[in-house]
């Protein structure tokens, strides 16, 4: 692929039209964000650049967009996601964690990653300033209990990962900090939903093919889309 991309408008028809595109190099060439993207795109000094069209091109364009492939981002169109959640739910296993933090994101419909994080015990909670050596104690202890929860088994960037890759989470927008000036500063904060959440249940009670042969009907159009890729390369992208 030598089509080179310079706007969001470009970016959101080369996803229409691939149906799948990781957002960051794979191996396979031509086929990622970063393929297809001139320098200029990725830290402009005046306007959006790639980074900023992520999260209109979600809401506007209708895409998935999560860590997908390889445990890295990229976005697929709603083509091909009923499809590849048909799959990837039946290939996953989730952990008790895992399930722990579906459930919470299911009962809000959607959260900022840091909401998500406070509300399934990740983040400690905040404690007064001791000012005399027996609260000083009192706050060490009560800091040793809720440091390590003993259901927090794996970290929390860990779940939310396998919970993307599993198909049952998305990334539904990216939301900025601002200054008094009203000028945006710092990374996106990702906010996640669920896909049925964020699609409509609707879109995923249609698909009356067994997850493999999902799985298959993905492979077959991987295969005519990427000639070049290797067996494996297809594989890994599939997952």
């Amino acid at each position: 692929m030598s089509r080179q991309i310079h706007s969001m408008e470009d970016l959101e028809h080369l996803i229409e039209e691939m149906g799948f595109l990781p957002f960051f190099w794979n191996g396979i060439e031509g086929f990622s964000v970063a393929d297809v993207t001139p320098a200029e795109y990725w830290f402009p000094e005046e306007g959006d650049g790639v980074w900023e069209w992520k999260g209109p091109i979600i809401i506007d364009g209708g895409f998935a967009y999560g860590k997908f492939f390889e445990n890295k981002a990229g976005f697929i169109s709603m083509d091909w996601f009923p499809d590849f959640l048909n799959y990837r739910r039946h290939a996953y296993k989730l952990s008790n964690q895992e399930r722990k933090i579906l459930t919470v994101l299911k009962e809000h419909q959607s959260l900022l990653s840091k909401e998500l994080k406070k509300e399934c015990g990740y983040i400690k909670p905040h404690l007064p300033r001791a000012h005399n050596p027996l609260e000083k104690l009192l706050n060490k202890e009560t800091m040793a209990v809720v440091k390590k929860p003993k259901d927090h088994k794996e970290s929390f960037e860990t779940a939310i990962t396998r919970l993307q890759m599993s198909a049952n989470v998305l990334t539904a927008d990216f939301e900025y900090n601002y200054d008094k000036q009203g000028k945006r500063y710092g990374w996106g904060v990702a906010r996640y939903c669920t896909p049925e959440d964020f699609f409509g249940e609707e879109n995923f009670t249609h698909i009356e093919r067994k997850p493999e042969e999902s799985a298959q009907r993905i492979h077959e159009y991987l295969r005519k889309l990427l000639p070049y890729a290797s067996e494996q390369q297809l594989i890994k992208i599939i997952g």
